[in-house]
């Protein structure tokens, strides 16, 4: 059985003890997500070009990604015209997952 947690001060540390391994999983590194975005948002892009160094430096740049961020951005642009999708909207909307999330907070446990 597996169970995850974003809120590992709130478990009782005598529950915490039954539990035989504690994993923390940090968000990607800035290469991690342009090795996510090539995999799961690139392809999204109609006229496949190339990404610009601008935007290569603006994925680096977005800190706290986790791999679900680029899943919920990929499920996002299934209500999206395919050939309106840019790389800028794309970079646009994995910013804005990011916006709302409590900073230092770890993943799982």
């Amino acid at each position: 059985m597996f169970f995850a947690t974003n809120d590992m001060d709130g478990l009782d540390h005598a529950a915490l003890r039954r539990f035989k391994f504690k994993i923390e999983f940090k968000p990607l590194t800035p290469e991690g997500n342009l090795i996510f975005y090539n995999t799961l948002l690139r392809k999204l892009v109609s006229d496949s070009k190339d990404l610009s160094t601008e935007e290569v430096i603006a994925i680096k740049g977005i800190k706290n990604l986790t791999p679900g961020d680029f899943a919920v951005v990929k499920d996002q642009m299934s209500f999206a015209d395919p050939s309106s999708i840019t790389h800028e909207m794309l970079i646009e909307a994995l910013s804005n997952e990011v916006r709302y999330k409590k900073i230092g907070k770890a993943i799982g446990f």
